[in-house]
């Protein structure tokens, strides 16, 4: 079953349609403050020390363009060629395109020697990914000593999850709509999006078992940050309701908030030396 959904998420995610959808789901101008402000917190989780970066699952490139912005030499690696044709259109538009480099590649087999890069940074990616240990230990594997690894994962604890998720598949159900199947694992909660021969994975993470999975190959958590405590704009129709998620969203960040109950984690992991 893992081999055969790795399969199916490879066909998923090689088109451009999903990339698409979550450009204007997720990447929309409207969260422009909120990833601002956390690619700030990024960078200085990483500082001087770091100067090549790996973004592992680039999509787009929108959130390597904040990377290489704020002067990091940012390498885009993507699974889909569709996503990165896409990110190279976005780079010249940017005015960055001799400022990262691009590359198609396989997050469970990454083209990179051991070690090659200063920080792997990897952003809303891990959780369509079936065999995430797999991914995990090869995101850990580039990752030079003594250096990071950032991630952020939607977190199986928060709020959303808990509450806004059940509501939201009840009402649904109540509709007649489809909803997707649901499984709880060591590694989190699993939705599986079956489509004909293809299918995605969405993970809402364990953060404490990704923290100990890590631990066990030497990588130790040094810092971790709320990001978006929920997601719900992504089911409401207006956008002035779209517009008041956002800015709460961008509050919890500021303030602070508790990583514990936000949808959103990022989390700041040191490789040992």
């Amino acid at each position: 079953m893992p081999d055969q959904r790795t399969a199916q998420s490879e066909v998923f995610l090689s088109g451009s349609e999903i990339h698409e959808q979550w450009e204007s789901d997720y990447l929309n101008p409207g969260l422009d403050t909120f990833y601002e402000r956390a690619f700030d917190w990024i960078a200085s989780q990483l500082g001087m020390r770091a100067r090549t970066v790996l973004d592992a699952g680039c999509g787009y490139c929108i959130h390597a363009a904040r990377l290489a912005q704020r002067r990091f030499q940012v390498t885009g690696l993507d699974f889909s060629p569709s996503a990165l044709a896409a990110a190279s259109r976005y780079l010249k538009h940017c005015g960055l395109e001799g400022q990262l480099t691009l590359q198609q590649g396989d997050l469970l087999a990454l083209p990179f020697a051991d070690g090659q890069f200063d920080a792997v940074t990897c952003w809303g990616v891990l959780m369509h990914i079936p065999d995430l240990e797999r991914a995990l230990s090869e995101l850990l594997r580039v990752v030079a000593p003594g250096g990071r690894l950032v991630l952020m994962e939607n977190n199986c604890a928060s709020l959303h999850v808990r509450l806004w998720e059940p509501a939201l598949r009840a009402v649904k159900r109540v509709l007649g709509r489809t909803v997707p199947e649901v499984r709880r694992t060591p590694r989190g909660v699993e939705e599986w999006y079956q489509r004909e021969t293809a299918g995605l994975m969405v993970r809402k993470t364990d953060i404490d078992w990704l923290v100990a999975f890590l631990a066990k190959r030497d990588a130790r958590l040094t810092a971790r940050h709320s990001g978006q405590l929920t997601e719900m704009y992504t089911s409401l129709r207006f956008r002035a309701l779209k517009r008041i998620v956002y800015r709460a969203n961008t509050a919890w960040f500021d303030s602070d908030g508790r990583p514990g109950l936000a949808l959103g984690n990022i989390l700041v992991f040191e490789k040992r030396a």
